[in-house]
């Protein structure tokens, strides 16, 4: 019903017309009322093809029951009444026509799924060879109608030798009938006026209609090894993606909807976080100078989410469809400016956690404020901002403490509480002389890392994290989802330069700062969730920027940047993006994430020592600079699509996402439209290789008497199918190459020189002439 009644759905009238079985609607009425009486009358009125007896009908049931009477007046009559229905029925009263066909499967629905679709088959096949022989053979015979419309009509006629007609204006077709056996006065009415009566048959019951029912045919199924290649979205090879059924985009790909992720932070409450100046010079001095500065950048939720389906727990990188790519070290130290060397962010706290609170922040948290180890924001937010003047240096480091812990909770290591943070950080804050040598970067990379694994299941509907990190990782090297930097809010001053914008002081901050303070047109970055993903699905590499951290942006950011090209253990593998540092991408070897560190997690009143239970993990990380990859092949431009890198990739991968025929809310009218996806764009381009291969393999056996007209035919398909492959860029896939552009002409200088000579001769010699006659005159 809904799909009948959709506006532009091509079944609502005048395209089809919607009418009521009649048998199941007496069974309704038989099973609201319980009167059998009623159930014949109602059929009876149903079927009648006059008026007259439809009113003598519904005047009946109204006597054996009033509330049927008024039940069936409430329906439209054209919707069950023969005799109202405009000839739409074509006098079928019932779906029989429709389920008949139940019999051709009978004795199938209890085989096994594989037997069931090969009994489907076999006997469809049949049930058309069966009927388009028959259509051919009374074609042949020159029959006009189907065998069962003949027999039908001869009935017709037989019955109606026993009506008496009387003829009053044969013009006008005005006759009297008077019917003896039956009511068929049609067909007495033209044999007595000599007419054919196929003339008043409708065309839908001709032997031509009849044979155009079943004129297609099936084809045999060939062996599987002739299969042209199904679109599949991988991956083809699970030993590496082996947690796919789980994946969020496993569920997208069979049809579920999933929303936005909600993501958890604290950015807005860190931004009217207010604190005396002499504790923002103090952190100004360190490596968190131009963190503080970046929650005032807006996270786009869809862009995260579109993210995060393609980010794959088992190797910790975003699976695009040309290759894996990540956030790397060299990411944190660039965008926020973090140190990724030094002491790795772990601790040896075994809890006491009020009374760390009294020691490095010199106030002691309610019971309410503090749980286990996580500490509420809103009282570090009551208790250390607005403060009117700081006394000593123990206040103020107390100060610095609690700002740096708000901006951890906030910005760097948020979790999904949204107003927490924990304690553990506290302790790497005793000493403020020591945090800059702490490596916070990796420590901030640890817990994006992790988060993005929790968020990739299927039954995760949030994500917590350092979002901002992945979303300006995506901003640098993606133009998806990217805003329209329009101009900045700040005016720029005369004879300044600003090579990376006006927010981004020269020498001081990082990279993420140049998206601060931006105006961002309408209908900037705000792209639906669908959009993002299927644009992700189709992405290519040419729109992916490896090494966007050039020497001239890099000479600009903070003195970190330049030097450096917990709880959380999470590995990085470089080997899988070698591309990112400039080096030819080779085949990785697969190493092990370790999902069982995942487990691992500090809910309940957590007592234990993590630097004890990380030893190895810690004896790792200070053993690192042994574990640097090496240099590979320098890469610039394009990876070719023959390399055994991209044959490995596309059998291990997940291809595509969106599914196919996906779509998309209309946020400017109150409907959905059609919304090509990468699979509809993937089935199309197999079609058009499928296509060129045939069309190619035809032109090249074709004999030398074929008409011209269709060996023009077929070319042009060639061309048109060779073309559709090469605009999509997808000429590779049957070994295309591009023509070399014509090599400029090459010019003869020295010809050039002695033509230039001669023609300057030549003037002079003409000008010498003109003189010569000019005296002439003058003379005469």
């Amino acid at each position: 019903m809904t799909a009948m009644n959709k506006v532009g759905g091509g079944w609502t009238e005048p395209q089809a017309f919607h009418r009521f079985c009649t048998r199941h609607q007496a069974s309704n009425i038989n099973t609201k009322f319980k009167s059998n009486e009623l159930k014949v009358a109602f059929l009876s009125t149903a079927c009648a093809a006059q008026r007259k007896r439809f009113n003598k009908g519904m005047q009946k049931i109204g006597s054996i029951n009033p509330s049927a009477k008024v039940l069936l007046e409430s329906i439209p009559l054209s919707k069950w009444s023969l005799c109202h229905d405009g000839g739409h029925r074509y006098g079928i009263k019932t779906t029989n026509n429709s389920e008949c066909f139940n019999g051709v499967l009978k004795r199938v629905r209890f085989l096994p799924i594989t037997a069931l679709v090969k009994a489907t088959f076999f006997r469809i096949n049949s049930y058309f060879v069966k009927h388009r022989e028959d259509a051919n053979k009374r074609l042949l015979e020159g029959c006009m109608w189907s065998e069962k419309v003949t027999e039908k009509l001869a009935e017709n006629v037989k019955q109606a030798a026993h009506h008496k007609v009387t003829c009053y204006d044969a013009r006008r077709g005005l006759y009297e009938v008077v019917t003896g056996r039956g009511n068929r006065l049609g067909s007495e009415v033209c044999r007595a006026n000599s007419i054919s009566s196929d003339q008043y048959v409708d065309p839908f019951y001709s032997c031509g209609e009849y044979h155009g029912s079943y004129r297609s045919s099936f084809h045999p199924v060939p062996d599987e090894s002739y299969w042209m290649p199904w679109m599949d979205s991988g991956p083809d090879d699970g030993t590496i993606l082996h947690l796919q059924s789980t994946h969020r985009s496993q569920a997208i790909w069979e049809g579920e909807e999933l929303k936005p992720l909600t993501l958890r932070g604290h950015m807005k409450a860190f931004k009217a976080f207010k604190v005396p100046e002499a504790v923002l010079t103090y952190v100004n001095n360190t490596q968190f100078r131009g963190i503080t500065r970046l929650c005032y950048v807006p996270l786009d939720a869809d862009l995260i989410t579109a993210l995060v389906e393609r980010w794959r727990q088992e190797t910790h990188t975003f699976h695009l469809p040309f290759g894996e790519a990540t956030v790397t070290l060299q990411d944190v130290v660039m965008l926020f400016g973090l140190r990724i060397s030094g002491r790795p962010v772990t601790d040896s706290s075994e809890g006491g956690w009020r009374h760390l609170c009294v020691r490095l922040l010199g106030a002691t948290p309610s019971t309410k404020a503090i749980k286990g180890s996580k500490l509420k924001l809103t009282w570090l937010h009551d208790n250390f901002q607005n403060v009117a003047n700081i006394n000593s240096q123990y206040q103020l480091h107390c100060h610095v403490r609690a700002y740096l812990l708000y901006l951890f909770g906030a910005l760097l290591f948020p979790d999904k509480s949204g107003s927490t943070v924990s304690l553990i950080y506290l302790p790497l804050l005793e000493n403020l002389d020591q945090i800059d040598d702490i490596s916070w970067g990796s420590g901030v990379l640890a817990c994006l890392y992790r988060n993005l694994c929790k968020a990739t299941k299927v039954d995760c509907f949030e994500i917590a994290g350092p979002l901002l990190l992945l979303q300006l990782w995506s901003w640098e090297r993606v133009s998806i989802g990217r805003p329209d930097i329009v101009r900045s809010r700040v005016p720029r001053q005369a004879g300044v330069a600003y090579p990376l914008g006006s927010q981004v002081l020269t020498g001081l901050d990082p990279l993420g700062c140049k998206w601060l303070r931006v105006q961002r047109g309408f209908k900037d970055h705000r792209l639906e969730l669908v959009v993002i993903r299927n644009l992700l699905d189709k992405i290519v590499e040419l729109q992916f920027v490896w090494q966007p951290y050039t020497p001239s942006v890099v000479q600009h950011l903070s003195p970190i940047c330049v030097q450096h090209l917990l709880d959380k253990v999470e590995w990085h593998f470089p080997n899988r993006c070698t591309r990112q540092v400039g080096w030819q991408q080779m085949i990785p070897e697969m190493g092990s994430t370790c999902t069982r560190l995942h487990g691992i997690s500090r809910k309940g009143d957590w007592s234990g020592n993590y630097e004890t239970m990380h030893q190895e993990s810690i004896a790792k990380w200070e053993n690192r600079m042994s574990k640097i990859v090496e240099p590979g092949l320098p890469f610039c431009g394009l990876m070719s699509f023959e390399d055994e890198y991209f044959e490995w990739y596309n059998a291990i991968t997940r291809r595509i996402i969106t599914p196919l025929s996906q779509t998309v809310n209309d946020d400017y009218e109150d409907h959905h439209y059609y919304y090509p996806t990468a699979a509809d764009f993937q089935i199309l381009t197999q079609a058009s290789m499928v296509t060129y291969n045939t069309t190619e393999q035809m032109i090249s056996n074709m004999p030398d008497d074929i008409p011209l007209a269709q060996y023009a035919m077929i070319e042009k398909m060639r061309n048109m199918s060779l073309n559709s492959l090469v605009n999509t860029g997808q000429g590779h896939l049957i070994n295309y190459q591009e023509p070399r552009p014509p090599s400029p002409p090459r010019y003869d200088f020295r010809h050039l020189a002695h033509r230039q000579q001669v023609m300057t001769q030549e003037s002079e010699e003409a000008e010498s002439s003109q003189r010569t006659r000019k005296k002439g005159k003058k003379r005469n």
